[in-house]
């Protein structure tokens, strides 16, 4: 949910003519800050906004909370000097997502701080088992006790960012250390509990993360051109605080095409996330990277696939959008540009010891959905179908998929 809060208040600022629509401390910040010209004038040293959100996936439900942000600006100091952010967010569907962030760029130097205490609780977070043919029987629809569990996650995170050849310069590097504990509630008949994996107990779970980046996009929110390349890595073990003993890499690669005209975009991801060790099965369905996504299925890996219907240690996904946006629109003095995507996905997951079936098994999903874009701000609404089993899925969120 990092990019639909941060596109909410994105919104909001653009709507409300504040000072700058500058990106949410309470979401994973863009991976490079638009620069701001140092010349532009600031009214006032402090910015505050508070808003309701609204979203709805098949997956999770309808999705309402409360979102809000501070900003604290200081000559020499861009975007702003300190900025602090809250959430609380519930969904129908079981979902709840509360936490407190600082941003602070620049505040080690030429170093981007960044911190956030969170509690995450799912009353029916999706488990299928292992593998790419895990659950056959489940064909789609609601997901059953049978296919469920709850987790509760009290975390804490810090990231350090910065820029080595500058401000202005595509390189990137980041480090990063997450401490969580991990409370899970197996359901009577549910398969976890018929076959427990490893984690299922719970437990501790701290890890570090180190990734680079190489990012030529002309836009955070709504590129036309460029992309984006990252190598993440992440590690869990004894001195980290974790009760389980693995390591992950995750390759990422995004690219934007315009196709004669900035309005005519394709857009292209392809991901690689590989881990090893003792990997908790709560950690299957994670993939690494300043940009983490949850797969395989749901809004943020393949569409029109259930949330998280495939997990393994090596995950494997692609996505391919043709963005069109030919109608510009005038709304309280804001430009808004409106038009239709056309996508397709497909991901497909590795696990030892279980039926993963051929190379060529992936699980796709295709698609049709409508983008409004405002300032920096992005309204999405996908419809997706899931050519495999016939599902389909909508999505009403804010943000691009990638």
């Amino acid at each position: 949910m990092g990019t639909f809060t941060r596109a909410a208040l994105l919104a909001a600022l653009t709507l409300a003519g504040a000072a700058r629509a500058e990106p949410s401390p309470t979401a994973d910040p863009p991976l490079a800050p638009d620069p701001v010209s140092p010349a532009a004038p600031r009214p006032r040293a402090f910015d505050a906004i508070g808003l309701p959100m609204v979203n709805y996936s098949t997956d999770l439900g309808l999705g309402l909370g409360l979102v809000g942000g501070a900003y604290f600006y200081a000559p020499g100091h861009e975007p702003y000097r300190h900025a602090l952010g809250a959430r609380t967010y519930f969904t129908t569907g079981g979902e709840q997502s509360h936490f407190i962030r600082y941003d602070g760029p620049g505040l080690l130097g030429p170093l981007r701080l960044e911190a956030q205490l969170e509690l995450k609780r799912d009353l029916r977070m999706p488990y299928f088992g292992p593998g790419n043919r895990a659950a056959p029987e489940f064909a789609g629809g609601a997901i059953p006790d049978r296919f469920s569990y709850q987790r509760t996650s009290p975390r804490a995170w810090v990231r350090l960012r910065g820029h080595p050849s500058g401000r202005d310069h595509p390189f990137q590097l980041w480090v990063s250390y997450l401490f969580q504990t991990v409370d899970v509630r197996a359901r009577e008949l549910s398969l976890l509990a018929e076959a427990p994996p490893p984690g299922f107990e719970g437990g501790r779970a701290g890890q570090l993360g180190l990734g680079a980046l190489w990012d030529t996009r002309d836009s955070e929110t709504n590129p036309s051109r460029g992309g984006v390349l990252e190598v993440a890595l992440r590690a869990s073990f004894e001195g980290t605080f974790s009760d389980h003993d693995f390591a992950g890499l995750t390759l990422g690669v995004r690219r934007y095409v315009p196709l004669g005209s900035p309005a005519l975009v394709l857009a292209l991801r392809a991901v690689l996330d590989h881990q090893a060790g003792d990997v908790p099965f709560y950690d299957w369905a994670q993939v690494g990277g300043l940009s983490a996504a949850e797969g395989i299925g749901g809004m943020s890996s393949v569409r029109g696939v259930p949330r998280a219907r495939f997990a393994g240690n090596t995950k494997a996904f692609a996505n391919l959008e043709l963005r069109w946006l030919p109608l510009s629109l005038t709304l309280l003095e804001r430009r808004i540009l409106v038009g239709p995507v056309a996508f397709a996905d497909a991901g497909r997951v590795w696990q030892p010891a279980v039926d993963n079936g051929p190379w060529y098994a992936w699980h796709p999903g295709v698609g049709l959905g409508l983008r409004a874009v405002i300032g920096a701000a992005v309204l999405r609404g996908d419809w997706a179908l899931s050519t495999e089993t016939g599902r389909s899925g909508l999505y009403l969120t804010m943000g691009h998929m990638f």
